[in-house]
């Protein structure tokens, strides 16, 4: 008899255990009715429904080759880059912000179709799903309006009426020609096709022509209390790697108007330090103003000469990155 009940229990653990739920297939990725050639998936699992959900989100975001929020921006910052350390740190968080922007509008059209908990585990399964055919039509749709900037600020490059804006159009379609090649990178995996249409014009040419406009530009400055003219020395030293000139007068296509202040003082010994300041407006042949700024830097030497010069440095330096971070944001707003 008691192994009669013994058996017995065992066949009662067998049934109940043929009698439980079965994971649905999804949880391992596949799903019939969410086929591959019609959507793109990720599942999720976790303690919580919600961080379950989220997590399907993630691991569905992950299918991109490259992820959103840490792409690389190559074409106009590698341009700027030429500057030395003056690179458009202003421009390249623009770019990045239009990029994440770009892609949310992207994957808000990820929605969970499916969740599911383990009896047994007490786990939360979710199944996070983004329709294909949707998400092509709006990379689409945004690869479309890059095209159209792209050809627009090409065309105000060529109708510009200075040089110096002329280059702020080419690194405006050198912007939109990044966001495109982003955007065509993406449309790859969600098309099942991968077919992409080409650029209206290729990011190398339009770096060409870009190249060749600053070979043209010539900078006018005019900095009152600049001492062995240091600060303009350093502004175009800091150009230099774009081929834009120091204008044999201060008429050229873009001036530096203001004046240097220093103060010197000692904090301790033998540090001697310089608080170097500039008030300085960048203007058009025109007259048009295209930024008025004052900088501030501080610099400290054991020789009070050199403390000095290295303010000075710094300060045509910093002036120079703010004139790139300029010029890499005109044609963001209409022309005046």
């Amino acid at each position: 008899m008691r192994w009669t009940g013994v058996l017995a229990g065992l066949l009662t653990l067998v049934l109940l255990a043929s009698c439980a739920p079965k994971p649905p297939e999804w949880t391992l990725g596949k799903s019939a009715i969410y086929p591959e050639q019609a959507y793109l998936v990720g599942v999720g699992m976790a303690s919580t429904r919600a961080e379950a959900e989220n997590r399907a989100r993630s691991e569905l975001a992950k299918i991109f080759t490259v992820h959103i929020a840490s792409r690389e921006v190559s074409t106009e910052s590698e341009w700027l880059n030429r500057a030395g350390n003056v690179a458009g740190t202003g421009y390249r968080q623009a770019m990045q912000a239009d990029l994440v922007a770009t892609s949310d509008k992207v994957l808000s059209g990820v929605h969970i179709a499916e969740v599911w908990q383990s009896e047994k585990a007490g786990t939360w399964h979710a199944l996070a799903v983004l329709d294909r055919l949707k998400a092509s039509q709006a990379l689409r749709a945004e690869m479309n309006e890059a095209d159209q900037s792209a050809m627009t600020q090409v065309r105000q490059a060529e109708q510009a009426s200075t040089r110096f804006r002329a280059l702020g159009h080419y690194l405006q379609a050198l912007k939109a020609l990044e966001l495109r090649s982003a955007l065509a990178a993406d449309l790859r995996i969600t098309d099942p096709s991968g077919w992409v249409a080409e650029p209206p014009y290729s990011p190398a040419a339009i770096a060409a022509k870009a190249d060749e406009v600053a070979g043209t530009i010539q900078v006018g400055i005019d900095l009152q209390d600049d001492r062995d003219g240091i600060v303009r020395g350093a502004v175009i030293q800091s150009l230099t790697g774009l081929g834009i000139q120091l204008a044999p007068s201060i008429a050229g296509d873009v001036r530096l108007l203001g004046h240097i202040s220093v103060d010197a003082y000692k904090a301790s010994d033998p540090w001697n330090w310089v608080a170097a300041a500039a008030q300085v407006e960048f203007v058009e042949p025109d007259g048009r103003i295209l930024d008025a700024v004052r900088v501030n830097v501080r610099e400290g030497s054991q020789i009070a000469s050199r403390a000095d010069t290295l303010a000075r440095e710094k300060l045509g330096e910093k002036l120079a990155q703010i004139l790139l971070e300029r010029l890499g944001f005109i044609g963001t707003s209409p022309s005046r």
